[in-house]
């Protein structure tokens, strides 16, 4: 029977669009979780940073707007924030961002402006480890110092600013940093990876999957069926990019939700949630998610089903081949929905999930202390009152509601009973990214892909404790109808979306809370010199050109990683691990 229907296509794809600074970066699950395609690529910049400060940094007065520079990590955008985002923060806060340009070296840009002595007005840093070396270096203002300026972030993220505190301060027990996107409550809603070309699926009789490999065969009856995409482009089962990997291969993440395994960025680890308790394991234990996932590569390069520009492609150039349609098996949802435009889905044409049968899908479970991207505020700042004053709006929830929703008043509002509704208007916007909203900007594009302060759950006391998120509001009657595309989908999984239908058969499984360890520099240091073994080898290895080569580079990359000390760091992670696995409780409400 049909499941009855509560959400519509388009709204979810807003609200997944509108996860700021997610959305390009892949450090933590909420890199590939409800990631939206970009729209904006990622910048390259050869200026030196100390030039960038000096010329970007306003000193402005009361009455002036101040320009406020950020370095954010997880950011595809550059340069001043223009349109109805920008026009609105002008509006409340008295300032304009200007984003440097970090694309994919962000790490050496930081490290090179920590270098330098000075920061930006405001870091959105990647991981613990990078907070710690600018708080010792007394580069960051305390938040603490500041409470007057910021009501609104010490009421909606009291917990991040404490675990800030108490584990980031190099013992001096002040807030130098926030969690961004604290999750407090869970989604009742939402679509997970992988995503197929469910039309074409459909047409090769929609064979059961019970292994990872088992999509290799569906994606070569699939290829067979459309070789070519309607410019005769050469159409690939798999279209990846390597300018997100660190310490492995990335991309192994995103099969490993769909695979009941965790994947920990920056390190060498991996969870396994196929077991109770989970567990901590090397990524290069015979048994490991990552070691099969490159198997899995290797075997569709095989098969002609491998991109051949993987390995020199950037991120950008994939998702433009998933936008055309030369993609049939999307890892994350990254350009599926420039692909499958309503009028496609009105025929049943685009991706839709797909799963494993029977295989657990993790997701990012309750994470009160925020996102390991977290945001301060630079000693180097020249009007660090204006600084604390976005911060602070940004942890507002009127700041929260622009940055996933909209411009109030076009693309949503609030009904005589007090809830926000998305506006027939709105749901226009949504459809046609590059519509422009009146002060300039489509939906998509006007808000910096950054980071996002509050999460979609977050329950707003103001509307009767709606979650901020639009994909979680009751429909007007004008919504869109659910496409021909999501209809044959509920019909064949008896569900609204994923979450429904994997929560339906127990095979959601929340990831465990926990603080998760700060590297030492030795063990930074490690980690990096193994993960240079690791992706190259890994890369060769995908690519090689029969099993024997395969094999060879297999047992170099194992027996390399281990004499450099690939076990003595997966002992100390799996002890730190458990240390914070204790002391969690202390910040879970």
């Amino acid at each position: 029977m049909k499941a009855k229907k509560k959400w519509r296509f388009w709204a979810l794809l807003l609200t997944s669009a509108m996860l700021a600074g997610s959305l390009a970066a892949c450090g933590s699950d909420n890199a590939g979780e409800g990631q939206a395609p970009e729209t904006e690529s990622k910048t390259e910049s050869q200026a030196e940073p100390k030039e960038e400060l000096e010329a970007d940094t306003d000193d402005a007065g009361d009455d002036e707007i101040v320009k406020l520079q950020m370095l954010s990590l997880p950011s595809n955008s550059s340069g001043v924030v223009e349109g109805w985002w920008a026009e609105e923060v002008k509006r409340q806060v008295g300032v304009t961002i200007e984003l440097i340009p970090c694309g994919d070296q962000g790490e050496q840009k930081l490290n090179a402006l920590m270098g330098s002595g000075e920061l930006p007005d405001i870091v959105c840093f990647k991981d613990y480890k990078q907070v710690e070396n600018a708080v010792m270096g007394d580069m960051l203002l305390a938040y603490d110092d500041y409470k007057e300026l910021l009501p609104d972030l010490y009421a909606n993220a009291e917990i991040p600013l404490r675990y800030a505190a108490d584990k980031l301060s190099c013992g001096k027990g002040k807030a130098y940093t926030v969690g961004t996107d604290a999750k407090l409550f869970m989604e009742t809603r939402g679509d997970k990876e992988p995503w197929l070309r469910y039309d074409l699926y459909k047409q090769i009789g929609s064979p059961e999957i019970t292994s990872l490999n088992d999509y290799l065969s569906v994606l070569q009856q699939m290829q067979e069926i459309e070789p070519a995409n309607a410019d005769g482009q050469k159409v690939y089962g798999l279209s990846i990019w390597k300018d997100w990997d660190r310490t492995f291969m990335c991309l192994a993440m995103f099969a490993g939700k769909f695979s009941g395994v965790e994947m920990i960025e920056g390190t060498l680890v991996e969870i396994d949630y196929n077991v109770n308790p989970p567990k901590v394991r090397s990524i290069l234990d015979e048994d490991s998610l990552y070691l099969k996932f490159i198997d899995f590569l290797y075997q569709a390069n095989q098969m002609g089903l491998l991109d051949p520009d993987s390995m020199t492609q950037r991120f950008d150039d994939a998702t433009n081949k998933m936008g055309s349609g030369r993609v049939l098996m999307g890892l994350g949802n990254w350009g599926v929905s420039d692909f499958a435009t309503p009028e496609k889905q009105e025929e049943g044409i685009g991706h839709m999930p797909v799963f494993v049968k029977d295989s657990p899908t993790v997701t990012e479970g309750l994470q009160p202390i925020g996102r390991t991207w977290t945001v301060s505020v630079s000693k180097a700042c020249k009007n660090s009152e204006a600084a604390m004053r976005f911060i602070n709006y940004m942890f507002s929830f009127d700041g929260a509601m622009l940055q996933r929703n909209g411009p109030k008043g076009i693309t949503w509002d609030v009904d005589e009973n007090g809830n926000p509704y998305v506006t027939e208007e709105g749901y226009e916007y949504m459809q046609d990214g590059k519509k422009e909203l009146p002060e300039g900007k489509g939906l998509y594009d006007g808000c910096p892909q950054t980071w996002a302060a509050l999460h979609i759950t977050t329950q707003n006391p103001d509307l009767n404790n709606t979650p901020i998120g639009n994909s979680f509001w009751e429909k007007k009657e004008y919504a869109p109808k659910d496409t021909k595309l999501v209809d044959m989908w509920q019909e064949d999984y008896d569900a609204v979306d994923s979450i429904d239908y994997l929560t339906k058969n127990n095979l959601l499984i929340p990831f465990q809370f926990v603080g998760y360890p700060i590297l030492t520099d030795d063990m930074e240091q490690l980690a990096a010199r193994v993960g240079d073994v690791v992706t190259t080898n890994s890369w060769k290895m995908a690519f090689a050109k029969d099993d024997a080569e395969y094999e060879a580079l297999k047992a170099e990359m194992i027996e390399k990683a281990e004499n450099i000390g690939s076990n003595d760091f997966v002992e100390w992670w799996t002890g730190e691990y458990d240390k914070a696995l204790e002391e969690a409780s202390d910040y879970l409400e």
